[in-house]
């Protein structure tokens, strides 16, 4: 029984405490707490006379103020005001931009009227001119090879440099070498000319000079070479000895002899089969 009752003395004091300490607080807080007993008096004044009114508004705006308030509880809507919240930075900035834009944009538009007048012609035949379906299909080559285009366009690039680099020096080697750059192009007006004087055909015109350049091959083999030699060695002495009949004969015998015979009679057949009075 006795601690019960100094159970009770304990919580009696420190309800006392309490008790001061708020009337301290509410006298040094004396002023604030007469202006806000101030302000709720007249809160509740305005209030009083608003609700009425209040009343009258939320009766004939229940049907949107239901619809904004469904508005508000989709998803789509947290989702959105979510994000406005995380960019709102960025959205200050948008909006600044924006306000700097539409004042560019209200000195630029009388400017711009004039310009569309006086070019009203040339707008029309440009915009003609990219309603052609030839325009819309280089367009569209355009953005499908745009790499290759890239590309194309860094090589032109350093293909400039290198040839803006070069250009003194084929100046000079143009320079040093003028008179045989002269001569090969006399020498090329005179293929012309003979070309179309005799009217022959560049195929014809390839297929001799492939002839030609095989001609060349087999006369540069050693063993041909080694037999013109021989020729002209055997055609070159100053006085041979004379042949008779049966020298002729006796020579018939000869392997050396009877090979050169053979090469010269399939030389002659090869050249009697050529017909040089066709004119085809």
């Amino acid at each position: 029984m006795a601690s019960e009752n100094r159970s009770l003395d304990a919580d009696s004091e420190m309800e006392i405490e309490n008790r001061e300490e708020l009337l301290r607080t509410i006298d040094e807080n004396a002023d604030e707490l007469a202006e806000l007993l101030r302000m709720l008096a007249q809160t509740e004044d305005l209030a009083e006379d608003l609700l009425p009114e209040l009343r009258e508004t939320v009766r004939e705006n229940r049907e949107p103020i239901r619809e904004l308030r469904v508005a508000f509880e989709r998803e789509e809507t947290l989702t959105l005001l979510t994000k406005v919240g995380e960019e709102s930075d960025t959205l200050l900035e948008l909006l600044d931009v924006l306000a700097a834009s539409k004042g560019l944009a209200d000195d630029l538009i009388p400017e711009l009227r004039i310009v569309v007048q006086e070019n009203r012609e040339v707008l029309e035949r440009l915009r003609l001119s990219l309603e052609k379906e030839e325009t819309i299909v280089l367009l569209e080559q355009l953005g499908e090879n745009a790499d290759t285009l890239i590309e194309m366009l860094d090589l032109l690039d350093a293909t400039h440099d290198l040839a803006m680099e070069l250009t003194p020096e084929l100046r000079d080697v143009a320079q040093d070498n003028r008179d045989v750059i002269r001569d090969f192009r006399m020498a090329a007006a005179g293929f012309a000319d003979a070309h179309a004087e005799s009217d022959v055909e560049m195929y014809e015109l390839g297929r001799n000079a492939g002839n030609m350049v095989a001609l060349v091959e087999t006369l540069g083999d050693p063993k041909v070479t080694k037999a013109l030699d021989e020729t002209v060695e055997g055609l070159a002495q100053d006085d041979p000895k004379p042949v008779g009949f049966f020298g002729l004969i006796g020579a018939l015998f000869d392997a050396d002899v009877r090979r050169a015979l053979g090469r010269l009679l399939a030389a002659a057949r090869g050249l009697g089969s050529v017909d040089f009075d066709d004119s085809e």
